[in-house]
């Protein structure tokens, strides 16, 4: 029962962070919109290189054009997206994913970060942001 108790404070703990990181962004200009430079929930570049060195081999989900454009931080993703584990070392890494789930998207070259109670993006690494231009 302990262990069920902590494992659903956890999650709720991970869907406060990210909800209040995307306030905080969305409040810093004012205008609803995040600041320059700051999207997501601030993850350094190197950060982003671990990210998308230990996620982009999983298997890589296709998105119809239409629905590319809503994939963007704060939005929910499709409820056919399927999302999968943080791998070991990034948790180990950035320990702030620890309860964070991903998807590849194949065609955008992209890792979702999502939180998956809510199934809202709350962060995007993509192949640049990585430096593996």
């Amino acid at each position: 029962m302990f262990g069920l108790k902590a494992a659903l404070h956890t999650t709720a703990a991970a869907a406060m962070l990210a909800a209040s990181l995307l306030s905080a962004q969305a409040q810093s200009t004012g205008s609803g919109e995040a600041a320059p430079g700051m999207r997501g929930i601030g993850l350094t570049q190197t950060h982003k290189r671990i990210i998308y060195e230990n996620t982009s081999g999983e298997q890589q989900q296709r998105v119809p054009k239409d629905q590319a454009l809503s994939l963007s931080v704060g939005e929910p993703i499709p409820d056919w997206l399927i999302l999968n584990e943080m791998p070991v070392q990034v948790k180990d890494e950035v320990g702030l994913l620890r309860d964070f789930k991903f998807a590849v998207v194949q065609d955008a070259q992209s890792v979702l970060i999502v939180e998956p109670t809510s199934r809202r993006i709350v962060d995007i690494v993509t192949r640049d942001d990585a430096g593996k231009n």
